[in-house]
């Protein structure tokens, strides 16, 4: 069972919350959690998205698609460890989230919660340096992430990796001994890229989870952006979209509260515009998805990139995509 080895209260639990039911290994299934040497369920009293979204992170996805009520999930058995549980949203663990209490509940498995998860994107970086485009690599598969071993590691598979993780470019393809050891699951070894393949799994390679590694050979790139700002949808042709900035090896959106005119002549300048004609709410841009890094932005005007405008801190924020903030830009 994921996180857990053997029936005993000693052992390990490396992830205090799991997926049980058939289809558990494409990130939905009934919620089960550990506590006091048991793992237990959830009842669905009260479950809704901002609980379902706490878990998915928890489980290493990007997000949540759905709460699931116990007709949507297989009944579970034993322990209900937790009810009428209250997440806003941005908790780092389900225990953590206002509940009852421990084992105290009135309900039946029949009423347990579940959750439907996805992953945006199945590669990442990983290590101290993965903010400017730096680190161990690791891929998602099975509903776990897990490492690649660097035997045939070269600038090819680089290239793959970096175009996936949205950079412009790729610096280096970097092998053991220059990237921090990663730890649990090693997925792929000799991977073989041309490097025009759109993603690392479509690359050659061996069987997932078949390898004769170790941690010490993690692979890793280091990968580059030219701006770390971009429109999208539609429109964004002639200089009208939907914000985007890159941050961590992701690109997100931002949240439309106190987005005004400044914000957007920052935005604009920054893609090489003359200037700002409208800063564009939620209802007047495509929405977008995933990351959602940034919120209550706030530019005096002439700042030369968004990022260096007030701001709530990186992924910290209250909002929906149906928020999204947009730019359009003249010249």
């Amino acid at each position: 069972m994921k996180g857990y080895s053997g029936e005993c209260n000693s052992c390990q639990v490396i992830n205090s919350v799991r997926l049980r039911g058939p289809k558990s290994s494409i990130g939905k299934g009934r919620v089960e959690v550990f506590y006091n040497g048991e793992w237990g369920t959830i009842c669905d009293r009260g479950w809704d998205i901002n609980d379902a979204i706490v878990v998915c992170r928890q489980l290493g996805y990007d997000n949540a698609v759905r709460a699931l009520l116990g007709g949507d999930v297989p009944n579970g058995s034993g322990r209900i460890w937790l009810d009428y549980l209250s997440c806003v949203g941005n908790e780092n663990i389900i225990s953590s989230c206002s509940h009852r209490g421990w084992g105290t509940h009135n309900c039946e498995h029949y009423e347990d919660a579940g959750v439907q998860c996805s992953v945006i994107n199945s590669v990442k970086l990983r290590g101290p340096e993965i903010s400017i485009g730096k680190g161990r690599v690791e891929v998602f598969y099975n509903g776990e992430w897990g490492t690649i071993c660097d035997d045939g590691w070269d600038i090819n598979d680089a290239k793959v990796v970096c175009r996936q993780l949205g950079y412009d470019y790729y610096f280096r393809s970097l092998l053991r001994g220059n990237v921090p050891r990663g730890s649990g699951r090693i997925w792929l070894d000799d991977v073989q890229c041309v490097g025009n393949e759109s993603n690392i799994s479509s690359c050659s390679h061996r069987e997932w989870g078949l390898h004769n590694c170790r941690h010490y050979k993690d692979a890793g790139v280091q990968c580059s952006v030219i701006n770390s700002v971009r429109l999208r949808g539609p429109e964004s042709s002639i200089g009208k979209g939907r914000v985007e900035v890159f941050y961590n090896g992701e690109w997100g959106t931002i949240c439309d509260n106190g987005w005004d005119l400044n914000d957007a002549k920052v935005v604009c300048r920054q893609l090489g515009y003359d200037n700002a004609v409208w800063a564009l709410l939620g209802s007047f841009v495509p929405f977008g998805s995933g990351r959602i890094w940034l919120d209550y932005v706030r530019c005096v005007g002439n700042e030369n990139k968004i990022s260096s405008c007030l701001h709530r801190g990186w992924g910290l924020h209250y909002c929906r995509h149906y928020e999204d903030a947009g730019v359009q830009c003249s010249g």
